[in-house]
C-alpha cells in the first residue's frame, strides 16, 4: 500500500533521515499486521519529529487506538484522531506536573479603621477583654481550684491570683514590688529579683498574704503557649499538590530612601522569576511585615534621607517593584510606622488610593493580622512594641529579634506594655492578645534578622531594605540589608538569601 518514494526534501532535513523515520514506521506497522497510508506516515513522522518520540512508542499508541477486528489499512484520519487524544493526555499530565495556581491567602483577623472619637471607658473594656482573655488561659494553666479575686484573700494562707501589673518597682533587698489588679481590686505582690515582669502585663501568682499586706509570691505564671499545639489548634495542611509548599518573607522595604537599595531588591526578584520559570522552588507567597515605604516626617531630618518627597510618588514606585513579581505569587502586604496610616494600633490596611497602584496579586491586610497560607496560620505584626520591650526587660536588644518575639508568646501579646512606644485605639476588644496561637510569627522593625522556634512557632525578623541612614548611624542601628526568609509550609524548614550580599544563611 505504501508506494510513492519519499520527497527529496521535507521541513528542512536531509531526504535520508526522513526516508529513513518513514521506513522505520512501516516496518513497525507491518510487523503488527497493519498496512499504512503514504499520508498517513507522513503525519506520524512529522508528529514523531516535533515530539521527540521513538517509532516503536508511536506506533503503540496507533494500534491500542484501533478495534484490530476491523482495521486493516490505517489511514490519515486514524493518525489524526490518534494525535488529538494523545495530545490531549500529554497537556493534562503538563497541567498536573506544573506548579497549581496557589490558593489566595485567607484573612483570619485584619483590623479595619476605627471610626468616631475615643472616649476613656472604651479604653477601660479594651483592659477588661485583655484581663478576661489571658486570666482565662492563666487560669487554665494553673489548674487551681484556689485561684481568688483579691478582695478575697485572706492572710496566712496559701492562695494563687490572676492580675494585670499596673506598675513594677523595686523594694529595698532587691526584690521587685508588683502592684496586681484584677476586677475587685489591687493587691502588692513582692516577687524574687530574678524574675522579669513587665507593665499591664496579665500574670498569676501563687503565695500567701502577710498581715501587713504584701502577698509573697512562690510561684509566677505566664500564659505562654503551649509546649506542643493540639491538632484542634493546627489547621490541617494540605497536601503538596493542592497548595505551594514555600512561602518568602521580607520586611521593611522603605522604598523611597536614598538608602533603599535597589540593586539588592532586582536580584531578589530575578531570583523569584526565575524560580517561578523554571518551577525550582514551588513558591506561592510572599509576605511582606510592614514598612513598604519611608514615609514622610516619620522622625527628625528625615528629609534628607529621601529620594521621593511625596508620598503618593512612594507607594507608586513600591508598587512598580512588586509588579516585576510573578503573578502566580501572593503577595500580603501590611503596614508599619513608616506607612500613610493611623500611627497607633491596630494600624489598618493600606487606603484604597495607595491600593489601587498595586498589582491584582496584591492582598492587603492590618497590622497586625492573622492570615492562612499554605494551611499555615500566620500572625504578621510590624513590631514597634520592641522598642518597649527592650526598654523593659535589660536583657533584650535590637540585634536579637527573635529574643523579644518569643517574649511576646510568653505573654500572648504582642504589645502588652501602654503608654510609651505603641499607642492603640481601643474599641472594645485587645487585638493584641495572641490567639490563636500561629505556625509562624513574622515581624519587622527592628532591621535585624532573626529566625528562630518557641515550642511549636516559627519565628521570623527578615532585615530591611535599606542601608544604613545618617539618623540610624546616630542610633547606633546596624541594619542587615537585602535578606528574605524562604519556607518551606509543611515542616517548616527556613533558608535565609542574603540578596545584600550574594551569600546564603542556612537557617
Amino acid at each position: 500500500m505504501y508506494g510513492p518514494e519519499p520527497e527529496p526534501k521535507r521541513g528542512g532535513r536531509e531526504p535520508e533521515i526522513v526516508a529513513g523515520v518513514e521506513l522505520e514506521i512501516v516496518k513497525r506497522f507491518a510487523e503488527l499486521g497493519y498496512q499504512v497510508q503514504p499520508d498517513a506516515v507522513d503525519l506520524l513522522r512529522r508528529y514523531q519529529l516535533e515530539q521527540g518520540v521513538g517509532s516503536s512508542e508511536i506506533v503503540e499508541w496507533v494500534v491500542n487506538s484501533l478495534d484490530s477486528s476491523s482495521v486493516f489499512v490505517i489511514s490519515e484520519e486514524h493518525i489524526a484522531e490518534v494525535i488529538k487524544h494523545q495530545t490531549h493526555i500529554q497537556t493534562q499530565h503538563r497541567v498536573t506536573n506544573q506548579e497549581r495556581a496557589p490558593a489566595p491567602p485567607v484573612i483570619i483577623k485584619s483590623f479595619a479603621s476605627s471610626a468616631g472619637s475615643v472616649q476613656q471607658g472604651d479604653f477601660l473594656q479594651h483592659f477588661i477583654s485583655r484581663y478576661e482573655e489571658i486570666g482565662g488561659i492563666i487560669k487554665r494553666r494553673m489548674n487551681s481550684s484556689r485561684i481568688g479575686s483579691v478582695r478575697n484573700i485572706r492572710t496566712d494562707e496559701d492562695v494563687s491570683v490572676v492580675g494585670m501589673v499596673t506598675s513594677v518597682n523595686k523594694t529595698a533587698r532587691g526584690n521587685l514590688l508588683v502592684d496586681l489588679e484584677d476586677p475587685s481590686g489591687h493587691i502588692p505582690v513582692v516577687l524574687p529579683h530574678h524574675n522579669e515582669v513587665i507593665p499591664d502585663e496579665v500574670i498569676g501568682v501563687t503565695g500567701t498574704l502577710t498581715r501587713s499586706g504584701y502577698l509573697i509570691a512562690h510561684r509566677l505564671v505566664y500564659p505562654d503557649i503551649p509546649l506542643h499545639k493540639t491538632a484542634q489548634s493546627s489547621l490541617p495542611l494540605a497536601s503538596s499538590c493542592e497548595e505551594p509548599g514555600y512561602a518568602v518573607f521580607i520586611s521593611d522595604m522603605h522604598v523611597g530612601s536614598r538608602a533603599f537599595r535597589e540593586d539588592a531588591w532586582d536580584s531578589f526578584v530575578d531570583w523569584l522569576r526565575e524560580a517561578v520559570r523554571s518551577r525550582s522552588i514551588d513558591i506561592g507567597y510572599l509576605i511582606v511585615a510592614g514598612d513598604i515605604v519611608d514615609g514622610i516626617g516619620v522622625y527628625p531630618g528625615q528629609e534628607s534621607d529621601l529620594a521621593i518627597e511625596d508620598i503618593e510618588e512612594q507607594y507608586k514606585m513600591a508598587a512598580q517593584c512588586l509588579k516585576r513579581i510573578p503573578g502566580s505569587i501572593h503577595v500580603v502586604l501590611a503596614p508599619g510606622n513608616h506607612d500613610a496610616v493611623r500611627s497607633a494600633e491596630p494600624q489598618p490596611p493600606l487606603h484604597g488610593d495607595f491600593q489601587r497602584f498595586f498589582p491584582p496579586n496584591t492582598c492587603f491586610v492590618s497590622n497586625p493580622a492573622y492570615i492562612k497560607v499554605g494551611g499555615r496560620i500566620v500572625l504578621i505584626y510590624h513590631g514597634q512594641s520592641f522598642d518597649d520591650f527592650v526598654n523593659a526587660v535589660s536583657r533584650l536588644d535590637y540585634s536579637k529579634p527573635a529574643d523579644m518575639m518569643v517574649e511576646m508568646l510568653r505573654r500572648r501579646h504582642i504589645a502588652p506594655i501602654y503608654g510609651n512606644s505603641v499607642s492603640i485605639i481601643p474599641d472594645g476588644h485587645d487585638y493584641g492578645v495572641i490567639n490563636p496561637v500561629p505556625d509562624i510569627l513574622h515581624c519587622g522593625h527592628t532591621h535585624t534578622v532573626g529566625i528562630a522556634r518557641y515550642r511549636d512557632v516559627l519565628l521570623i525578623n527578615s532585615g530591611a531594605w535599606q542601608s544604613q541612614t545618617e539618623y540610624q548611624k546616630k542610633r547606633g542601628i546596624n541594619p542587615v540589608v537585602g535578606c528574605a526568609t524562604l519556607v518551606e509550609l509543611s515542616e517548616l524548614k527556613t533558608k535565609v538569601l542574603d540578596f545584600g550580599k550574594d551569600k546564603d544563611k542556612e537557617g
